[in-house]
């Protein structure tokens, strides 16, 4: 005998899907504009591209293994979503916009303040490199939630997500202080000064991104009323 699925669990396995998507879009667009537009930045100003070959396919890797497990697949059933509502809306790209703007501007400094001489090291690209990489990690922990703060959400709900992550910081810092790695990748071993400095350059992205959130939902307390918040919140993940 077949059972048929609810209809409040097919209600919340399509709101699921929908909000997979459009934090996947989040991350993945964000990160590739990222990316693209430093290489093309790099071109047009005449320096050197501030990513080798190699830096860059390890950038993606961890793209794809932060994404495959970015949310999570438990949504607060808060009646029907508004099916005129687009995956790509103009809020998700501001986000993806802010959040690219942030990644190119501090790695792009951080490269310049490293290339003082003009010359390209294996520190100024280790440097730049573990930049992109940190900001990647601090933007796919904000993108778990459109609306929500991480805080909300739950810093620790998301298991898989947090065994993708720390696998892929392992796997930065065997590429900076493994020497076979390091060969590969051209790299070479950063002080624990410059990863503090790191973390807390690339912990920006995170760090306005949880502002704009409380911002919003602090208008859409006061316009709407709790009720409206509530029910706002609740289309998301938890």
């Amino acid at each position: 005998m077949t059972l048929v699925p609810s209809c409040d669990a097919a209600i919340e396995e399509g709101k699921c899907i929908f909000y997979n998507i459009r934090n996947f879009v989040r991350f993945q667009l964000s990160t590739s504009i990222a990316a693209l537009s430093l290489i093309a930045l790099a071109t047009l100003m005449g320096v050197p591209n501030p990513l080798n070959a190699m830096q860059i396919l390890w950038i993606n890797i961890i793209m794809d293994g932060s994404t495959m497990h970015l949310s999570t697949t438990r949504v607060v059933v808060a009646g029907p979503r508004d099916t005129s509502r687009r995956i790509i809306s103009r809020g998700l790209l501001f986000n993806v916009l802010l959040s690219a703007a942030i990644i190119i501007a501090g790695t792009l400094w951080v490269f310049n303040r490293e290339m003082s001489d003009n010359k390209i090291t294996p520190r100024d690209t280790t440097m730049t490199f573990t930049c992109f990489v940190l900001f990647d990690m601090f933007n796919a922990l904000s993108c778990r939630s459109q609306t929500k703060s991480v805080f909300q959400v739950g810093l620790f709900s998301n298991k898989m997500f947090l065994i993708a992550v720390t696998l892929s910081l392992v796997g930065q810092a065997l590429v900076i202080y493994f020497p076979p790695l390091q060969r590969v990748f051209q790299t070479e071993a950063l002080t624990s000064h410059d990863i503090m400095f790191l973390i807390c350059l690339t912990s920006s992205v995170f760090i306005v991104s949880e502002v704009k959130k409380l911002i919003e939902r602090t208008l859409k307390k006061r316009s709407f009323g709790k009720f409206s918040t509530k029910a706002h919140d609740a289309m998301d993940f938890v």
